[in-house]
């Protein structure tokens, strides 16, 4: 009796070995195509910008028409990749250049400013009271931003400044906590 059992999971242990080769070597005729130079830096960057408008709670200021307003300061490659997104997603995005239309009416709900300086995220904040400010860095992070892209490892990484976010309209979702880097909390 126990032969056969052992015998049995020895033929389970060699199915399931035989099934688990079969999906790895699915898995590896899938990725092994995608080359990581094939994506740059700043198609990510524009891609987190863009899933952004999804990771948070936005409370009060959720678009009534589903369409979040996204607002860049300058022209940049994330910037231009950032367009192209909203241009491939009208019902969902819009996308406005501040630093071009000079004008401090437009409705942002996350601006992306690759502009460091203290002065400069402070009139972003007095502007734009309301809006997720994101930039490149630590020193952003230091000078109030609330999310910055960081290099990690070679990588890009978010970099959360939770104290920036503190009274806020709006909170970060724990997806997002969970990919980021939390200012103070952890050695970069």
């Amino acid at each position: 009796m126990t032969r056969q059992r052992f015998r049995h999971r020895q033929d389970s242990t060699r199915f399931h070995r035989f099934i688990l080769g079969l999906v790895m070597l699915a898995l590896l005729s899938v990725c092994l195509p995608v080359r990581s130079n094939d994506f740059q830096d700043e198609d990510l960057k524009a891609v987190y910008l863009y899933r952004f408008a999804f990771l948070v709670n936005w409370r009060d200021m959720q678009p009534a028409d589903g369409r979040y307003d996204f607002c860049v300061y300058g022209d940049s490659s994330v910037s231009r990749r950032l367009q192209d997104i909203a241009n491939s997603k009208p019902e969902q995005v819009q996308y406005h250049n501040i630093k071009v239309s000079g004008s401090s009416q437009e409705p942002c709900q996350i601006i992306y400013t690759p502009e460091r300086a203290k002065e400069h995220i402070r009139t972003l904040h007095n502007q734009y009271p309301d809006a997720l400010i994101v930039g490149e860095g630590k020193r952003f992070s230091k000078a109030g931003g609330m999310i910055s892209f960081i290099k990690v490892n070679n990588r890009v990484k978010l970099l959360i400044n939770r104290k920036n976010i503190q009274g806020m309209p709006f909170t970060l979702r724990s997806q997002l906590l969970s990919i980021a880097v939390i200012d103070g909390e952890e050695e970069i």
